[in-house]
């Protein structure tokens, strides 16, 4: 990992009082989920399954795909990271504004890179490089490419890997998941998580899924146990009684649109569009780090200074909506600090 990224709670100058950095549920952790672990704490005693065999089948089982075409991993970073090495010495086209880890990753294992606007790319794009990297829904801004648009671009660069983040489609009302169809092209990878939705990104934990012949491989540079024991028990209480355990999407996707709402009455605000729990908002008159000191020093709110993402301005931020309560206070701290 060269830069990291999620919530800097460690960095914080001043007590964190409501979370707006992370796009993480924040409803936190389901009780269930934490009464488990905490009753599965002995298996630390032991070593792990080495490569999550258990818990690849119950994904299998749950997803309706053949374990052969599943990786477990500690967290979807590691996947991009086994994505990168699997391809390192060629070449890779990524979409922007997007999450760091993908340049990071290409990067580490000297790929060259290209960068194409996400509103770019449609079902005739052609590229000459070996991977292709998107979200989808896309980070920072929650943008959806259309899954007739991935496949078009799979089927029309056979030569190319299409690989897809798909880390927050169970935080978004609109997104069908490209695991819902079949069969996926030989040619794409889907990697997702488990942290986001499921509140545990403290624990690291995601799966890639990919032609049998791309999993082979990834196995064969993944270093054993790199998810642990209980990473591995919670994956499988999830994957046992996800029904019961994810947040409602609709919820908060309609908290997070009144947010936005409000935020684009503001003046010197303009909010992105987004159907997703988070969303892109940009200053334009001030920077986004001046607004996030304000809100850490005076309010005890941290919200994601987006500038550092490629592609975006110094006065890009990014908000999680989080309670209407705590939301409401955002939306006054931000209105009074706009009139300072």
């Amino acid at each position: 990992m060269l830069h990291g990224h999620g919530n800097d709670i460690f960095n914080a100058t001043h007590p964190v009082k409501a979370d707006f950095s992370s796009n993480v549920v924040p409803t936190g952790m389901h009780p269930e989920l934490t009464a488990h672990l905490m009753a599965s704490i002995h298996c630390a005693a032991n070593y792990p399954e080495p490569d999550s065999t258990t818990l690849c089948k119950a994904i299998a089982n749950v997803e309706n795909i053949k374990p052969e075409n599943i990786v477990v991993t500690n967290g979807s970073t590691e996947a991009f990271y086994l994505t990168a090495q699997l391809f390192g010495n060629s070449s890779s086209v990524i979409t922007i504004p997007s999450f760091s880890e993908y340049e990071d990753a290409a990067k580490s294992h000297r790929h060259q890179l290209s960068f194409l606007p996400l509103n770019h790319l449609h079902k005739s794009y052609k590229t000459t490089a070996k991977c292709l990297w998107l979200g989808n829904p896309n980070n920072p801004d929650g943008s959806i490419t259309a899954s007739e648009t991935i496949l078009s671009v799979c089927h029309g660069n056979p030569e190319s890997v299409v690989i897809v983040d798909e880390a927050y489609t169970h935080l978004c009302d609109s997104h069908e998941s490209l695991l819902k169809l079949s069969p996926l092209p030989a040619n794409l990878i889907v990697i997702r998580s488990l942290t986001k939705a499921f509140a545990i990104p403290g624990l690291r934990l995601g799966y890639m899924v990919a032609h049998r012949v791309i999993c082979e491989k990834i196995r064969k540079i993944k270093m054993p146990w790199s998810v642990n024991c209980v990473a591995q028990q919670a994956g499988l209480f999830i994957v046992q009684n996800h029904q019961n355990l994810l947040p409602s999407t609709h919820a908060l996707v309609a908290e997070s649109q009144r947010l936005q709402k409000a935020l684009a009455h503001l003046s010197d605000i303009e909010v992105t569009p987004s159907e997703c729990n988070y969303f892109l908002g940009q200053l334009k008159k001030r920077t986004a780090a001046q607004l996030k000191e304000t809100l850490l020093q005076n309010h005890g709110f941290l919200i994601r200074d987006a500038s550092n993402f490629r592609g975006l301005q110094s006065g890009h931020f990014r908000i999680a909506a989080n309670t209407p309560e705590q939301n409401n206070h955002l939306i006054n701290a931000i209105q009074s600090w706009l009139l300072t």
